[in-house]
């Protein structure tokens, strides 16, 4: 019988924290090494459109942030049970695919949009599901954060669309997503290095 090894448990949750560090990280280094750019006239998409000097850092971020997260993910639907959690994490998954397609598809690319809207949709599911999960799972801190940060997602897009007043910067509303989809991601990693940390102790 192979040996255990524990360090091998901790791959599926250094995946994770790796697509948080980079898609989020690499998001926000591009908004700071672009001096022109402000959340409240541009869209976040603009920080990758070809010609663009922060294009590929931009656009590498997602397709390599996508990429680790698919990683996470599927590990992490392999480890859950619970019915609402499970659906959260398709959608999660489906939010990872399609945020690698975004990278891959930059302004001003006919697809982007195509890929860009159902990412959007997708980590809102996957946020506001795996929270109801948490909820239903006596998880209520973690439930009731998730939940609320899908909320202020939806609320953040219908503010930007109903008040002509209001900056016309997509990037308002898409930086909220990221944010949350960012704390999904982060909390699920960190739990999970903390389960396998108990584990090996246990040993």
């Amino acid at each position: 019988m192979a040996e255990y090894d524990p360090s091998l448990k901790r791959v599926p949750s250094s995946l994770g924290l790796a697509a948080v560090v980079v898609a989020f990280g690499g998001v926000v280094y591009a908004m700071v090494a672009a001096p022109w750019f402000s959340p409240l006239y541009y869209a976040l998409s603009d920080l990758g459109a070809r010609g663009v000097v922060t294009a590929p850092i931009f656009n590498g971020a997602l397709l390599v942030g996508g990429a680790l997260g698919t990683g996470f993910v599927v590990a992490v639907l392999a480890d859950t049970d619970h019915p609402i959690r499970r659906a959260g994490g398709l959608f999660g998954l489906l939010a990872m695919l399609f945020m690698a397609l975004v990278g891959a598809f930059p302004l001003p690319h006919p697809l982007h949009g195509v890929v860009a809207v159902p990412f959007f949709l997708f980590l809102t599911l996957a946020v506001f599901l795996w929270g109801a999960g948490d909820y239903a799972a006596d998880r209520p801190v973690r439930g009731l954060v998730l939940v609320l940060l899908g909320v202020l997602h939806v609320v953040s897009w219908a503010w930007w669309a109903l008040f002509p007043w209001f900056p016309p910067g997509i990037a308002i509303p898409e930086l909220v997503g990221s944010v949350a989809f960012a704390v999904w991601g982060g909390w699920l990693a960190v739990e999970e290095f903390q389960r396998v940390r108990v584990d090996r102790d246990r040993l």
